[in-house]
């Protein structure tokens, strides 16, 4: 069976599936029973052009769902109004090997109408969720493959690190300034646990380490008290960089548990000058790849307070970080 004859076949399947949908046939209620009718309809289809044989894959959850003569039938539905829709996964671990070519059946619900089309040309890129998917889109123009100008068959083969160095690259084209990559960022890798860890709970010692780290990174901390978002990136960086989820985050810099028992006055200034030391540490011993990410361009250890201290400097309102911290003798280089 050659490319033509299977299309022939898929053709006819899907023309006949069209016309029992839309005369209110069975069949097409629910994604089990709709990928029931495709593997029905390819068996008819093949009967009658005498060629190929119709079975299933070796696992139910496998890909591709039916297996025609090598060719490879992935069946997509939604009662969604769109033709868009979640693939496999990047890795395709749970691949058939005897299909090397796949196409797409796809049931809207809707309508109804069911379309199909070469599996590579309707992926239109790469969602991250536990695991990267493909992202499926009928209507598109360029794939994903066209953008990377790879072939589909090609990229199948590469191994889980090559595909990733794709993805990556594909991913940070697409996020904006305030968006950071997670676990599929290898240039910033670190040991993420794998459960999310609540601020609140944590050691003393450790919330004292992740407070440093986060205001080194974060100098937007120090705009006006009304400014919007202020927090933002703390909160991307604590997340990201250390699974800790803090949903309060001003508390982290002007609660009078961080402030000391005096009243009144800059809470935030207080509160960071009581962990200058940690904050110092933290700018010798954090990677150079996160200053690239957080503040834009990458920064020599030694330069890394004095460049904070500019940053702050820009942000703050009604004070000069640089002639607070550090007995103030950063300032004189940043007049």
């Amino acid at each position: 069976m050659n490319f033509l004859d299977f299309e022939k076949i898929l053709e006819d399947a899907v023309e006949r599936m069209n016309k029992s949908a839309k005369a209110g046939g069975a069949g097409f209620d629910s994604a089990n029973s709709f990928e029931r009718t495709v593997a029905a309809e390819l068996r008819v289809a093949c009967n009658e052009a005498r060629l190929g044989t119709v079975e299933n894959t070796f696992h139910p959850s496998a890909f591709p769902d039916i297996l025609v003569n090598g060719f490879g039938v992935e069946v997509k539905y939604t009662q969604r109004k769109t033709w868009h829709g979640t693939g496999n996964s990047i890795f395709e671990g749970m691949r058939d090997e005897k299909t090397k070519h796949i196409y797409i059946v796809f049931c809207r619900a809707d309508l109804p109408e069911i379309r199909w089309r070469k599996y590579e040309e309707c992926i239109k890129g790469v969602r991250i969720s536990h695991s990267p998917r493909y992202m499926i889109d009928l209507d598109i123009d360029e794939s994903f493959f066209d953008e990377l100008q790879i072939p589909y068959s090609e990229f199948i083969e590469y191994s889980i690190r090559q595909k990733m160095m794709y993805v990556r690259e594909h991913v940070k084209a697409r996020i904006s300034e305030h968006e950071r990559l997670w676990w599929i960022d290898e240039e910033n890798s670190h040991t993420l646990p794998m459960q999310v860890r609540i601020y609140r709970l944590l050691p003393a010692d450790v919330k004292r380490t992740l407070r440093a780290e986060a205001a080194l990174m974060c100098p937007q901390i120090f705009k006006g008290s009304r400014a919007k978002g202020k927090y933002d990136q703390v909160a991307i960086y604590l997340l990201t960089q250390h699974g800790v989820y803090a949903p309060q985050l001003r508390d982290l810099f002007s609660a009078g548990s961080v402030a000391g028992p005096e009243r009144g006055g800059n809470y935030l200034l207080r509160s960071l000058k009581r962990i200058e030391n940690d904050i110092m540490a933290a700018s010798k011993r954090l990677d150079d790849a996160l200053f690239v990410e957080y503040w834009g361009s990458p920064c020599s250890v030694e330069q890394r307070i004095p460049r904070w201290l500019e940053l702050a400097d820009h942000h703050a309102v009604d004070f000069r970080p640089s002639l607070e911290f550090f007995g103030g003798k950063y300032s004189k280089t940043l007049l």
